[in-house]
């Protein structure tokens, strides 16, 4: 980097050749639209770049040109050839407007300027050339590079005299978009000054403004940590103050109204703040937005504290009680680390004092407090989306509100109130998993509150009613088979597997007791059955420690067999999104959706909401129909609906597609960007530092190589007590396809590099074992050990030099020690970018991220030659999601499957042979279809009537198949029941039912053959 060829070089011409041939120049002829505007540095976008240069905006008339560089040259004599290094002299170059080229370096090197009038001032284009050209080729004899002719350590600085850089014109200046302008007031602290051309440009400031500019080939840029704000530091933020019954609710209302007054009085501070007015319009928005927050956090506080006996305040202060009992139990020294049964641990530990709430996640529980407690409150139609950066404590604000919402349901309505009440959804199998071990151990908390001594079922049937009900909390993991078994008989025989292995593997996804950490099964073959925590039988399964004196021997609250599931729908269900596509399938199901006594489930939470795009946020969206309508079916209230995220664009838009209904994000951003009132850059800690690397004139592979030993070899240099802090390097890749190759390189080339780095006998070793893959490629059962491995020392045996991973990283992942990446290539969602990137120096050791980008991309040179200016305004570049549920390709796909599955869970038509029985229910039938018609409505008003339509005649199909079967004295099953039966469901597909219905939401589409003929056939 940072190296200028001879103009012409041959090995560029020597690749053109090679080269597809492409489509000759202006071969449709120039017009409008095939115009292009000139490359105002052409060569510096070269293979073998001989410019580089950087573009300003300035009402300067004259400037200052400072060009350094250096040369090798070639010294040959007696013993190897060698090189001597010579600096050319760094003179001041004084030009003047309208100049347009200057000799520099003795007349090796050139400055060119390109000026161009532009308002009250000039856009100047600067280029620093090489004034030599490559010789022409001799056939037959391979070229040789010219060492003495090429420039080294090449810098271009610009400064201007009399005059200023003023902002770099951008089209998003013009943006009609409100969410752009809002952004663009938000982020207005963010200004671009200079653009680069082959390099990126790094800015000097001087009293306030920027008084030089120069180029820069390894830039850096460090992107603040973000630190929760607020009342810091209140008592009310306390779990024990919260969860104390002794204090009384006009104390609380008054502590908590103290709590609030803050951020209503920097909501007025706010608006006191001069806004220029083009800006003014969405000023008025962002602040209408936080007036709205603080009035529903008041009017929360109202709710929860009417009077001392109140059900909801008896709730408020069970959840937190449980909730400081779920932080005490994931430490380390219980369930957030696994032990064998005869470790010792604490027995009983009250929970910490000092336990408090981040100001945010009060905050949001205040928020979204009346729409759980008044079941017919407009709130409860509202979407409430907790945005915070990732690792900030979205979990357990939501899992407060899952908690809250559990106990009121059983204060409120005794045995009723049982049955699922949440419903919490992920996008990865591997983000789903590792929530559940989190979530799972506050739902013990929440058992333990019920029924601190254990009673067995024989005890407690003798026993007084408990406060909380008769009938356990528990938690269910509701995912594929590829994860967790389906049925009581799968699950028996996979323990048995796991019985006579002689390394038991974690097939049953919960690896540990939620409670003290005890494994489940141990780390090998044990003679004793008391060492493995599973029962599996025919009919049941059940989890139970195998520690004697843990309070959950007996049994553990969790279920991750369906059949379970079914059988005793659990308190807080936990899913992947794909598998609500299997309601159409399983009349089980409908066990999950009230019954029995029970209400319906009535909280919603969707964690991490901007994955939810594209075909996957398409097809959830469209049985959100099904989902959330089954849970309010009949006369039923809606549930309440909360998501997370870390980083979205466009909220409401995706929100109104996929839910139906209105979004308040939380905490809602100021008019500075970086201020929320709840959230501010730490200024007290390093922030996370990135660094571009964009090595033009060697192939990707080769500077991979490069790169990534330089990298492990440095934590070789660090002192022996910081040698673990950047020991492990997590390599990000977009594809599978490009993993393979650096897990190949990992092998040979990259310890070959390292063989001749550092001082002699002092380089890194890489073997084999040290290098490991976190893709779906992965065992599920080995994602556990290996996240175990990455959180292991330097010097430990099973530690990771080497991570080689893809997105399943980016999301849900937490290893403290990470603080090393190399991102290979520029993701194409900034998105992505900030979430993987995010998992990196997330505790104590700060984070440097090494972007690695592809000078042969366009798109990766663009943010390379942006690459300050990018990284200061991460969070605006986040594009948009896309979803589109009610397109004609999503109907056609799945609107059928909504259909049936308010049929099945909703009517009440379940059972396998009852898809005939829609004859006699056509009033039922036609309410159904109307339902999903009313919906789409609300999400996509100009797809409604088509919805509709196709309605109609989903509904005809299904009463004229179900018509035929019964005429011809048959069942009309819902799956395929046999050879001579008629059903309505077929698997995607093929073509044996009806309807093709999908079992999963992802692989949506359909595949065809495609046959190419020649010329004239």
């Amino acid at each position: 980097m940072g190296t200028l060829y001879p103009q012409d070089s041959d090995l560029q011409r020597r690749l053109a050749e090679t080269r597809e041939e492409p489509e000759p120049l202006r071969a449709e002829g120039e017009t409008e639209e095939t115009r292009f505007a000139d490359d105002p540095v052409p060569e510096s976008n070269a293979w073998l770049p001989s410019s580089l240069g950087l573009s300003v905006f300035t009402n300067a008339e004259e400037l200052i040109l400072y060009c350094r560089a250096a040369r090798y040259i070639t010294v040959r004599g007696q013993g190897p050839r060698h090189w001597r290094r010579e600096s050319l002299p760094a003179v001041p170059v004084p030009v003047k407007i309208g100049q347009t080229e200057v000799k520099v370096f003795d007349g090796r090197a050139e400055v060119r300027l390109r000026w161009r009038p532009f308002n009250d001032g000039n856009l100047l284009t600067v280029a620093l050339v090489n004034s030599a050209f490559a010789p022409e080729p001799v056939p037959g004899k391979r070229p040789q590079p010219q060492w003495d002719d090429m420039l080294f350590q090449v810098s271009l600085e610009v400064e201007p005299v009399g005059g200023a850089f003023l902002p770099y014109p951008s089209v998003r200046l013009t943006s009609r978009d409100l969410e752009e302008q809002e952004l663009r007031l938000q982020y207005r602290h963010v200004v671009t000054h200079a653009v680069g051309h082959g390099c990126a440009v790094e800015e000097e400031r001087a009293n306030g403004t920027i008084a030089k500019v120069r180029t820069q080939v390894m830039p850096e840029a460090e992107v603040p940590g973000v630190q929760a704000a607020g009342a810091s530091g209140s008592p009310v933020l306390t779990l024990a103050r919260l969860g104390d019954p002794g204090v009384s609710a006009e104390e609380l209302r008054a502590e908590l109204r103290d709590f609030t007054r803050s951020y209503r009085d920097w909501y007025e501070q706010q608006c006191e703040i001069d806004i220029p007015p083009v800006g003014r319009a969405a000023a008025h928005r962002i602040l209408e937005r936080i007036r709205i927050a603080v009035e529903r956090m008041e009017a929360g506080i109202d709710a929860l504290c009417r009077d001392d006996k109140s059900t909801e305040l008896q709730a408020f202060r069970l959840a937190n009680r449980a909730m400081a009992l779920q932080m005490r139990h994931v430490k380390k020294d219980l369930a957030g680390e696994r032990r064998r049964r005869t470790d010792a641990v604490p027995k009983d530990p009250e929970p910490a004092a000092d336990a408090a709430w981040y100001p945010f996640q009060l905050g949001f529980f205040l928020l979204a407090a009346q729409g759980l407690i008044d079941e017919a409150h407009p709130d409860r139609e509202v979407v409430d989306l907790i945005w915070f950066p990732t690792g900030g404590g979205k979990t357990e604000a939501y899992l407060l509100l899952a908690s809250f919402e559990m106990l009121l349901r059983r204060l409120r309505y005794g045995s009723a109130g049982g049955g699922t009440a949440v419903i919490s959804r992920y996008t990865l199998s591997l983000l789903t998993t590792q929530q559940f071990q989190r979530a799972a151990t506050t739902v013990c908390a929440l058992e333990y509150l019920r029924d601190p001594a254990g009673l067995t079922p024989e005890e407690a049937s003798k026993a007084p009613e408990p406060l909380l009900g008769r009938e356990p909390f528990s938690i269910g993991l509701w995912v594929g088979m590829a994860t967790s078994p389906n049925t009581y008989e799968e699950a028996r025989r996979a323990f048995e597997d796991q019985r006579a292995a002689q390394r038991p593997e974690d097939v049953f996804i919960l690896d540990r007791c939620s409670w003290c950490g005890t494994r489940l099964l141990p780390a090998s073959k044990s003679p004793q059955i008391e060492d493995y925590g599973v029962q599996a039988k025919e009919d049941s399964f059940k989890f139970f420690c195998p520690r004697d004196d843990c309070r959950f021997h007996d049994v553990l609250p969790v279920a991750v067999v369906d059949e379970h599931i079914y059988d005793r729908p659990p308190t807080f269900l936990l899913g992947t999104v794909d598998k609500f596509a299997r309601l159409a399938w399983v009349p089980q199901a409908k066990s999950l959706f009230g019954g029995q006594g029970h209400r319906r489930p009535s909280l919603v939470i969707q964690d991490e909401l901007h994955l939810l795009t594209g075909p996957l946020g398409t097809t959830v969206g469209l049985y959100e129909a099904a989902v959330l309508q089954l849970c309010a079916w009949g006369e039923g209230p809606a549930p309440k609906v909360i998501a997370s995220t870390a980083t979205i664009r466009r909220a409401g838009e995706q929100v109104r597609q996929t839910y139906g209904r209105d979004v308040q994000l939380f905490p809602p951003a100021g008019l500075d960007a970086r201020f929320s009132y709840f959230a501010e850059p730490d200024t007290d800690s390093p922030g996370r530092r990135y660094v571009g690397v964009m090595a033009q004139g060697h192939t990707a592979g080769r500077a991979t190589v490069a790169t990534a030993a330089a990298l492990l070899q440095g934590p070789l240099e660090l002192p022996q007590e910081h040698r673990d802090d950047y020991w492990t390097l997590v390599a990000y890749h977009h594809s599978l396809r490009e993993l393979g190759r650096t897990k190949t390189a990992a092998g040979d080339d990259i310890p070959a590099q390292l063989a001749g780095m550092g001082e002699p006998g002092r380089h890194r070793e890489l073997t084999e074992r040290e290098v490991q893959e976190l893709t779906s490629n992965l065992a599920r059962s080995e994602q556990p050990k290996l996240l175990d491995d990455l959180e292991r020392p330097w010097d430990h045996e099973r530690s990771v030099s080497f991570l080689v991973c893809t997105n399943m990283l980016s999301v849900g992942v937490d290893v403290k020690r990470l603080a090393l990446m190399l991102m290979l290539g520029q993701p194409k969602a900034t998105a992505e970018y900030i979430q993987a990137t995010s998992r990196v120096g997330r505790h104590k050791i700060p984070g440097l991220v090494v972007t690695f980008l592809n000078s042969t991309r366009p798109r990766d040179r663009s943010h390379y030659e942006t690459f300050d200016t990018y990284h200061q305004a991460l969070y605006q570049h986040v594009e948009p999601t896309s979803v589109t549920p009610w397109s004609i390709p999503s109907r056609r796909r799945a609107l059928h499957a909504a259909l049936v599955v308010l049929v099945r869970h909703g009517i009440g038509l379940a059972a396998e042979n009852q898809a005939g029985a829609i004859l006699d229910h056509p009033t039922e039938l036609a309410d159904a279809a109307a339902k999903i018609a009313d919906w789409v409505a609300r999400c996509d008003p100009a797809s409604a009537d088509a919805a509709e339509r196709d309605l109609s005649a989903l509904r005809r199909q299904w009463r004229e198949h179900a018509q035929h079967a019964k005429d011809t004295g048959k069942n009309y099953y819902y799956r395929n029941a046999g050879k001579g039966q008629t059903n309505l469901l077929g698997n995607f597909g093929r073509a044996d039912g009806l309807w093709a219905t999908p079992h999963s939401m992802r692989s949506v589409d359909q595949e065809c053959q495609v046959i190419v003929k020649g010329a004239g056939e």
